[in-house]
């Protein structure tokens, strides 16, 4: 690794579009950013994370704040479910440390893959159900009532109120902790797995679910970075430009996220997991196996 102004400014830069597209889609950045750094920059897998995890604190600082001011963001769910993803990521950092970089590739792969079928699969149901008003339909279980988790945002999209009612949270929970543990073991904040499980399984609207997951996902890095700063896997001249490019990103991203309707989110969600597992996949199975996939580009 050369360090130049140009290694400087394609880690701003490349930062800045994984900010942008973390802010639209809840996850951080770290998604995108941990691929970039081992397949443009050729970094080791455990070096990318954990400059990814420092920087997710730094995004998630950025857009969490602006969601909260467009009460996008479900404060008490988001206190729920940091108590699952906290464990879980205390747990997933201490698996970095003692993983091959072929085995996290692998895993990183399979996660990404489910992801974009998940996003794929259920493009259109989030503007159908806000145009039917199904989400304040919902009924909520035992435990939603108990915590009172039910919310409300004004969606510029649809140009109106969206109220929903919060189920599920048993697996809801459930899928939290699998998602701190997704966040210490490669670095990307859990926000990835947290977006899916509140949409997908406790009835929270795509847009609420990504401002509250912007705001769960610095909380759950932190815990992560504190191992990976003990174990010398954290590289400030890396993760300085790094900081700074997806702060500016997920700045840009948290203003223009809420005059997107849910299915374009969902769509670019989709291709973008689709291509990165791919890739991720490819370099698993070559560093592992030898087992080579063709390039997409890379």
């Amino acid at each position: 690794m050369q360090y130049s102004y140009h290694f400087v400014f394609l880690l701003f830069a490349t930062a800045c579009v994984a900010g942008l597209l973390g802010a639209l889609l809840g996850v951080g950045g770290g998604i995108f950013l941990v691929p970039a750094m081992v397949l443009l920059f050729h970094l080791p897998m455990k070096i990318a994370v954990a400059v990814s995890v420092v920087s997710v604190i730094a995004t998630s600082n950025a857009g969490g704040s602006s969601y909260l001011d467009q009460r996008i963001t479900n404060l008490r769910l988001a206190m729920f479910l940091e108590i699952f993803t906290t464990v879980g990521a205390l747990s997933g950092s201490v698996l970095a440390l003692y993983l091959h970089d072929w085995t996290i590739q692998l895993i990183f792969a399979a996660m990404l893959g489910y992801m974009a079928y998940a996003a794929f699969s259920t493009r259109n149901l989030d503007d159908r159900r806000i145009a039917s008003g199904e989400f304040a339909q919902a009924r909520a279980d035992r435990f939603a009532r108990w915590l009172k988790l039910r919310g409300e945002y004004y969606d510029e999209a649809a140009g109106r109120d969206v109220e929903y009612v919060i189920n599920g949270v048993p697996i809801g929970g459930s899928v939290a902790c699998l998602a701190g543990l997704a966040s210490g073991l490669l670095g990307v904040g859990g926000g990835v797995l947290k977006v899916s499980a509140m949409n997908r399984y406790m009835n929270v609207p795509m847009k609420a679910a990504v401002g509250t997951s912007k705001l769960m996902i610095g909380v759950t890095a932190a815990v992560s970075s504190i191992l990976f700063f003990l174990a010398g896997l954290i590289h400030f001249t890396v993760v300085g430009p790094v900081a700074v490019g997806t702060t500016a990103g997920a700045t840009a991203g948290t203003m223009i996220m809420n005059r997107l309707e849910s299915a374009w989110l969902k769509l670019l969600f989709a291709i973008l997991m689709l291509y990165l597992a791919y890739q991720m996949l490819a370099r698993g199975l070559d560093t592992g196996f030898h087992f080579h996939l063709p390039s997409l580009g890379s």
